[in-house]
């Protein structure tokens, strides 16, 4: 389930265009994801039930991270063979 800010750029202070609201369908990924590393890469290594032989690999960048309130702003990019 997802109820998420979604913001004009990647700035905390960006305007807040609309809401990310609803559920999705779930891909997994595996991997490293140093949360400290500006760019990363993970491998898709399966989903929930509804692809078939998924593959691929996402690829986070952290934005801005906040550590002690545990707020981050991360864009992915994921690459899906399916």
């Amino acid at each position: 389930m997802a109820d998420d800010s979604l913001i004009d750029t990647a700035s905390p202070q960006s305007k807040l265009v609309s809401r990310a609201l609803g559920l999705y369908s779930c891909i997994c990924h595996l991997g490293n994801n140093k949360s400290t590393a500006h760019v990363r890469k993970m491998p898709i290594v399966g989903d929930t039930g509804v692809f078939l032989l998924i593959s691929g690999y996402a690829i986070p960048q952290t934005h801005r991270a906040d550590f002690k309130s545990g707020d981050a702003i991360v864009g992915c990019n994921v690459i899906v063979i399916y």
